[in-house]
């Protein structure tokens, strides 16, 4: 059976002639634009590509950075459309701009945010990302509730609600700025290994990882099924997307990111197609990959 490109985000021009993206691979050594695991069958000779990636000494200046990004996106577009993650990595980000509210140097009077994922199924809400978020940015921020665009997640209909949420970020052509981080299982909002990248908004079953990593977010035991997220798809479309991550633990996830070719069973190598994709790490998130970034 005949091979074709599936891709439907880089523009190419060999689109559905794989055999001359192939030829024109092997003679100047670029990456093909297209689904890398289709070009391998091809023959193709695939060299590791790297993110957009930015390294900062610590957690302070991981964080520093992604809040002059987030400043930078509402200096060019006071209205834009902002989208955030819920979780530990992104609280000092919150604090900084904050400050930066308070010092007048920044304003979000006109943002608005959309939500990025929320876990399905709770006993008790009251830890989710929703709130979460409301205690770390739209609280201290003063965003008001006509400016956040939720997942109602007791909605009837789950797939309706991901179609609502999709209609909202389409009429605004696209997010503007989305700040995710990594999980450990290199899922991106709630996209599990193994989604399609094709994806919009969608109801997803949560791997055995991030049900057991999951919990950290809660002060007791919480048993974690199912979850509602942006898909990648909306990462394509997006004009800036800034992946944070820092911290030790997260080495290995990262350096297997980057040792990777771009794969839908690591949603996080989905960076390497973004042209708006940007990778800010600390030191210590990054020092598996030191010499990746030496000979880039």
């Amino acid at each position: 059976m005949k091979k074709i490109c599936r891709c439907p985000y880089i523009p190419c021009k060999y689109r559905n002639h794989c055999t001359a993206c192939i030829i024109q691979n092997k003679e100047d050594k670029t990456l093909p634009n297209c689904m890398e695991e289709i070009a391998e069958e091809m023959g193709a000779c695939l060299p590791i590509k790297i993110p957009a990636t930015e390294v900062m000494p610590d957690m302070e200046g991981m964080s520093r950075r992604c809040a002059e990004l987030v400043k930078a996106c509402l200096d060019e577009k006071r209205d834009a459309l902002l989208c955030f993650p819920a979780g530990s990595t992104v609280v000092r980000t919150c604090e900084i701009l904050k400050e930066m509210k308070e010092q007048g140097l920044i304003d979000f009077s006109q943002a608005e945010f959309v939500a990025l994922d929320e876990w399905l199924d709770l006993e008790d809400e009251s830890e989710n990302c929703t709130n979460f978020l409301k205690q770390h940015l739209y609280g201290p921020l003063e965003i008001q509730p006509e400016k956040m665009h939720l997942f109602q997640v007791h909605a009837q209909d789950l797939e309706e609600e991901c179609r609502r949420i999709d209609g909202i970020i389409s009429s605004r052509g696209g997010i503007d700025l989305m700040l995710l981080g990594l999980g450990m299982n290199g899922h991106l909002g709630l996209n599990e290994p193994g989604g399609d990248f094709e994806d919009y908004a969608k109801v997803v079953n949560l791997s055995e990882t991030t049900m057991h990593v999951g919990q950290k977010y809660f002060s007791g035991p919480m048993k974690l099924t199912r979850g509602i997220t942006l898909g990648v798809h909306h990462m394509f479309e997006a004009k800036k997307v800034i992946l944070q991550v820092s911290g030790k633990a997260k080495q290995d996830i990262v350096k297997k990111m980057y040792d990777s070719q771009p794969t839908q069973e690591l949603p996080g190598t989905v960076l390497k197609l973004l042209p708006g994709g940007l990778v800010v790490l600390d030191e210590d998130a990054a020092k598996g990959i030191r010499g990746l970034l030496a000979e880039s």
